[in-house]
Order: C-alpha cells, then structure tokens, then sequence
C-alpha cells in the first residue's frame, strides 16, 4: 500500500483554494441577503433558505485556480 504524502506547497494550494471558496460562499449570503425582500415581495411564500440555494446554484465564473486546471 502507498502512502500519500503531503508537500507544504500542496497545503498552501489547498489552504488557498479553501479560503476562496469560503470568499465566495460569503459573497452568495450576502447577495441572497439583499435580494431576498425584493424577491420575497414578488414569491411571498419563499423561504430565505430556499432563495438562497436559488443563488448558491447560479452557474459562477470559473476560478483562476480552475483555468489554470483546464
């Protein structure tokens, strides 16, 4: 059996990847969270949950992590 080794470039990638991802889940909420009185104004019977997965499956640019990838 092989073990994988980590290398710390392989963290910092991985660590950086994270932190964007995090950025952009922020960036959704807050997004949902201004357009959701409009919206709700409209769909009265519309949760704030499922606006937001509304937003959260809006097709997003790639990454410049994922172009490099590609």
């Amino acid at each position: 059996m092989k073990i994988k080794t980590h290398h710390p470039t392989d963290l910092r990638v991985s660590e950086a990847v994270r932190e964007q991802e995090v950025q952009q889940e922020i960036a959704s909420f807050l997004q949902a969270l201004s357009s959701y009185p409009d919206r709700f104004a409209r769909e009265p019977y519309l949760s704030f949950q499922q606006h937001l997965s509304s937003i959260g499956t809006v097709e997003q640019p790639p990454t410049p992590d994922e172009n490099q990838r590609r």
